[in-house]
């Protein structure tokens, strides 16, 4: 099958089309430079010139940047497009929408209530190579730079790696299933001062570098997933913290970030 994805060189756009590929499909993998998304007419101009068989809408405004409003304006176009045309749409979300009180989670909660029926992919805490932003990337930065690695007090999270989260999503695209879904880890639960000790480790930075402060208001100090219904059809996290933050280190040492 041909697979649309917006966001599909961005972070876990690229992962999501790599994974389709490998399971035999055609994936075709939209940036910036293909169009603005935000600019009406553009998302039905793409779907008719590609006509595939699903969209994946991944392209997304992420925290910190004074666009976040137009994360459900662009999914509604998109939507529009993909429904005009018959086509099935996969929406990328976050399971932050639960239970944090952000301007981020907000624009998420926008935009899953104006995709109509669209499959929802809630994910929960990805991480590794080529995320440019996010806890685990954060704190590798900080650590190899020898600066205070910043860790709120309570916090806890279960971390899941993007190649696993990427399988996920392909797997949910080609057996064409419906409704909502939560993909990420639903074990190894890890506080953020044990993720910080572990960028100390890889990055060989002493742990004085950790600096625990009390948590800003608004994120959940505790964030948990259920993916009892993903691990029903097979699917299950294969890549450790230990494994992908080693992954993401390296990536990040290289330069490439």
């Amino acid at each position: 099958m041909k697979v649309l994805v917006t966001g599909g060189r961005g972070f876990i756009g690229a992962n999501v089309c790599r994974a389709l590929q490998e399971r035999g499909h055609e994936a075709v993998g939209l940036g910036r430079v293909d169009g603005d998304l935000a600019q009406a007419g553009v998302a039905e101009q793409l779907v008719a010139e590609y006509a595939p068989d699903a969209v994946v809408h991944l392209a997304a405004v992420m925290p910190g940047d004074e666009r976040l409003a137009q994360n459900a304006p662009i999914a509604a176009l998109v939507a529009e497009a993909a429904y005009a045309h018959g086509i099935p749409l996969f929406h990328g979300s976050t399971t932050s929408i639960y239970g944090d009180d952000t301007l981020y989670a907000d624009s998420k909660r926008e935009s899953e209530s104006v995709v109509g029926d669209a499959t929802i992919l809630r994910f929960h805490f990805p991480y590794g190579p080529g995320q440019r932003r996010g806890a685990i990337p954060t704190m590798l930065k900080q650590a190899l730079a020898r600066e205070p690695l910043v860790v709120y007090r309570g916090w806890q999270r279960s971390f899941c790696f993007v190649g696993d989260v990427a399988i996920a999503v392909a797997l949910l695209v080609e057996r064409g299933e419906r409704g909502e879904w939560e993909i990420g880890r639903d074990d190894d639960r890890r506080t953020l001062l044990e993720v910080a000790q572990l960028a100390c480790a890889l990055t060989e930075a002493d742990e004085s570098l950790i600096d625990v402060q009390e948590p800003p208001l608004g994120p959940a100090r505790v964030s948990s997933v259920d993916v009892a219904p993903l691990r029903a059809l097979g699917w299950q996290p294969c890549v450790t913290l230990e494994e992908g933050m080693t992954a993401t280190y390296v990536w990040l040492a290289s330069g490439a970030a």
